[in-house]
């Protein structure tokens, strides 16, 4: 099996639930790349959000925001970006304090939100490690409406969470509602039932990776890639080698051509990686 690519999903997939990764793990991303194998960080985080002990073990290529960024980090330069459009955005925007929803803005820099989602968080149906790195991550305004409204920044994802009471998931199907007027400019998946990741339809983690293989010429076929949520199937269908995470949603796992052995938490794409290719 020749394989000359490998690109990873990061929470769920190489990192622990508590958002650590553990110091195998980056020892098998430093051999990988060291045998001549790119390792692609394909992530829904934004590029700053990247942990940067995983960029360190030989890194050149970064894909963010669910494929709306794809970044040659040698180089400095950005190769690919998809936004939302603005007309959209200034549609949404208003709506999401009036859900009570918590409303994140991805660009490639940093991930903001306001006061009020922080006190939306609270409600979310998420382990306190998720809850940590959220509030971490986070750049603070005092309204994203205002933000949003003064700044114009290019936006390149909307992550949507939910307050969860009495066992239902506020404001979802709401929400889900509304984004269908948009299907023809939208994407929108889950990273989880509690949350909705919003990005423009040509915003694709299989997008993006084919973008890849070009700039590379490293075909696809030769190309493998790991992950465990619904926003990581448009690549997990678009690469030769499909690998779901032994802890992977059950479609995400119907879909994969393999299983890996061990869940996120017991290096499980790790020792993959070191079975398969190393």
């Amino acid at each position: 099996m020749i394989v000359r690519m490998i690109c990873t999903d990061l929470d769920g997939t190489l990192l622990r639930s508590d958002k650590t990764v553990s110091r195998y793990s980056l020892e098998v991303l430093k051999k990988a790349s060291e045998k001549g194998i790119l390792i692609v960080p394909v992530t829904g985080r934004h590029l700053g959000g990247i942990p940067k002990e995983i960029l360190e073990q030989g890194v050149r290529y970064v894909i963010f925001s669910n494929g709306a960024g794809l970044y040659d980090l040698t180089a400095g330069k950005m190769l690919k970006e998809e936004c939302i459009p603005e007309n959209i955005m200034d549609e949404l925007i208003p709506l999401f304090p009036e859900l009570d929803v918590m409303s994140d803005l991805f660009t490639a820099e940093n991930a903001y939100t306001d006061s009020r989602c922080l006190d939306v968080l609270n409600d979310v149906d998420a382990s306190d490690a998720v809850k940590a790195y959220i509030r971490s991550s986070r750049v603070l305004t005092d309204s994203i409406t205002e933000f949003y409204t003064e700044r114009r920044p290019n936006v390149e994802k909307i992550t949507v969470n939910f307050r969860k009471i009495n066992g239902e998931f506020k404001s979802r199907d709401r929400l889900l509602s509304i984004l269908k007027k948009y299907d023809e400019e939208l994407v929108y998946v889950t990273g989880g039932a509690n949350n909705i990741e919003i990005t423009s339809k040509k915003a694709t983690k299989g997008n993006c990776i084919t973008a890849l293989s070009e700039v590379t010429g490293i075909p696809l076929s030769e190309t493998a890639a790991l992950g465990d949520t619904e926003n990581d199937l448009s690549i997990l269908e678009t690469v030769g080698i499909s690998t779901a995470m032994s802890n992977a949603d059950e479609n995400v796992k119907k879909l994969c051509r393999f299983i890996t052995d061990s869940d996120n938490d017991s290096d499980g794409a790790a020792k993959f990686i070191e079975k398969m290719f190393l």
